[in-house]
């Protein structure tokens, strides 16, 4: 039995762990944030004024941060991922070195026309991202799921100060819990839509302009996707399901003779 490619990926190690890290510690600072918003509020300042300045002092310091953290992950650590990762694709598509950094192993289809090849490359990224990004989904709907049930049980207690149903809206409605689930959600339908499209391009076999035409269409609608919404994969889910996505998508490939 041959054995499986070795796959090498120097893109995500160099460009993509940083966007990881500074993501995690931008989720990691809201959460304090959004404890520190609630100390603020059950803290007395008159008796504890000491305390109440700490508490306050933190609470702006970890807003200013994930503020700029957010700044640097929107504007600068996801475009330069990103950016080395469409390199890598346009340079596999075209056979042309556009970059030095390529990966080893990740793109597999036999076509030799460039157009050809980049649609069935950007068909299987959209397949993978789909599956994965749904795999998310689930934690993320589960935790809204908890987070809307405890703050409609916050509204409903009568003796709940305005100040803390304040707080807690802000906390629920922020970037990292509804609007994250939103965006989530949102790519996996793009994904899911840019598969099912070139896979009927690919079923139709229609002629080469038109073929070209379509690819190109739908490699920049899967792009656009992922830049505006803004999410990155998860790569510890891509490690679980790679083995029964990479089977099922040489499956796909027999089926299309692609």
């Amino acid at each position: 039995m041959a054995s499986a490619p070795t796959k090498i990926d120097p893109i995500r190690d160099r460009y993509f762990r940083p966007l990881e890290v500074a993501e995690s510690t931008t989720d990691t600072l809201f959460y304090i944030a959004a404890l520190l918003s609630f100390t603020v509020l059950l803290v007395n300042k008159n008796e504890y004024q000491t305390a109440y300045s700490i508490v306050q002092i933190a609470f702006v310091l970890s807003v200013i941060v994930v503020f700029f953290l957010g700044l640097g992950i929107r504007l600068y650590w996801t475009p330069r991922a990103e950016d080395q990762r469409r390199l890598d694709l346009l340079s596999n598509a075209h056979g042309v070195p556009l970059t030095h950094e390529q990966t080893t192993g990740y793109y597999n289809n036999d076509q030799t026309d460039p157009i050809k090849r980049l649609g069935v490359a950007v068909m299987e990224n959209s397949h993978f991202s789909r599956a994965i990004a749904l795999e998310m989904a689930k934690t993320e709907r589960l935790k809204v799921l908890i987070y809307l049930a405890a703050f409609v049980i916050v509204l409903l207690y009568r003796n709940t100060e305005l100040a803390v149903a304040a707080t807690a809206a802000q906390a629920i409605f922020s970037e990292q819990i509804l609007s994250r689930w939103f965006r989530l959600e949102w790519l996996r339908i793009r994904c899911d839509d840019t598969y099912k499209h070139l896979y009927s391009v690919f079923q139709a076999s229609p002629n080469r302009s038109t073929m070209n035409a379509r690819v190109l269409e739908f490699a920049m609608f899967y792009e656009t996707g992922k830049a505006n919404a803004g999410i990155m994969l998860s790569a510890k889910v891509f490690q679980k399901l790679n083995p029964s996505l990479s089977m099922e998508w040489d499956r796909i490939k027999a089926t299309l003779k692609i």
